[in-house]
């Protein structure tokens, strides 16, 4: 696909690979840095360094978003392989394998949760009427409640416990209250 050299190879070099391992993602990243393969490189670092943040549970979420192309990176299928969902505004975590992140753990209901993201904002978690409940820093969620989320936030769905991570390549303003959610958690 590419055959570009850099004298950071190594940063360059996974990041190449992972390029070239999800080519739909690939040409979305491209398009928004202008075709700057530094750029884009500079935005999936944290996606290949997600892992080493983890601090509470071995697995997490990576939010990551250029402003035009927002999508969620996680470990919860393999601990050692990374899952990538499509682009979208909102992403249904659940037990049924229709879920945009599906968590085969029988605690968990079929669809569980929704994680959103609000174009050129923040990121948020609801409960969408789960059986056994969603917490985010040890606080139990209401059904349909949104909650705020932020970097290194933890989040727990029923007994599966994940660190949530935000990569974005621009400056998010903060107006949280212009889009109903309720505060952070």
């Amino acid at each position: 696909m590419f055959h570009l050299k850099s004298p950071k190879s190594n940063n360059f070099d996974e990041a190449l690979s992972f390029l070239e391992q999800n080519p739909a993602l690939s040409d979305s990243l491209l398009a928004d840095c202008n075709h700057d393969v530094q750029k884009v490189t500079t935005i999936i670092q944290p996606i290949l360094n997600a892992a080493s943040r983890c601090e509470i549970a071995r697995f997490y979420i990576q939010a990551v978003t250029t402003g035009r192309t927002t999508f969620l990176v996680t470990n919860l299928k393999d601990a050692q392989a990374l899952q990538i969902t499509d682009s979208a505004a909102s992403w249904l975590l659940g037990r049924s394998g229709n879920c945009a992140i599906a968590i085969k753990d029988t605690c968990i209901s079929r669809q569980h949760a929704v994680i959103g993201h609000v174009c050129g904002r923040e990121f948020y978690i609801t409960d969408v009427g789960s059986s056994n409940g969603s917490w985010v820093n040890h606080r139990r969620l209401a059904h349909l409640e949104r909650c705020l989320l932020g970097d290194g936030d933890l989040i727990q769905l029923g007994p599966v416990q994940l660190e949530f991570f935000i990569a974005n390549s621009q400056i998010l303003s903060p107006a949280a209250s212009d889009v109903g959610v309720t505060e952070f958690c």
